[in-house]
């Protein structure tokens, strides 16, 4: 079974947000599990995902105090590193195919895929009758 990153910061409040994106750039920034070859051509796209990152983090500190400006600006680079965590994980997810472990590593937050849904206990029952029947019809004319 594989893992999915889920997308709950799209909706998450600022503090939660905050730790979140703090998390991920830290687990991003590890040189040992994703070195700028990773990146292939999106380095410039991480690049401005850290810078975004050390703004929002100054911004949010301040913005604790009410400052209804610094709330605003904190909002708007919460958009924006919505928008570079939404192409982040596009890649990370490109780059799971062939390396799962890219995703315990990132920082995001991951859930299971799920199986498909088992059967009702009406379907088995209606299957194995159907079975039982299938069987003692073939029972009587092999003889």
């Amino acid at each position: 079974m594989g893992y999915r990153i889920i997308r709950n910061y799209r909706k998450m409040p600022p503090t939660k947000f905050h730790t979140l994106v703090q998390r991920v750039a830290a687990a991003l920034s590890d040189k040992t599990k994703f070195p700028d070859s990773f990146w292939e051509g999106r380095l410039a796209l991480f690049q401005a995902f850290l810078a975004a990152v050390l703004k929002h983090d100054a911004v949010h500190n301040q913005s604790i105090m009410g400052n209804r400006l610094l709330i605003m600006e904190r909002d708007e680079l919460q958009r924006q590193l919505v928008i570079y965590l939404e192409q982040i994980a596009l890649h990370l997810e490109m780059a799971a195919i062939s390396k799962p472990e890219v995703f315990s590593a990132s920082g995001f937050d991951l859930s299971r895929d799920k199986r498909g849904h088992g059967r009702g206990k009406g379907v088995n029952a209606a299957l194995s009758a159907v079975q039982s029947e299938q069987e003692g019809g073939e029972g009587g004319t092999s003889s």
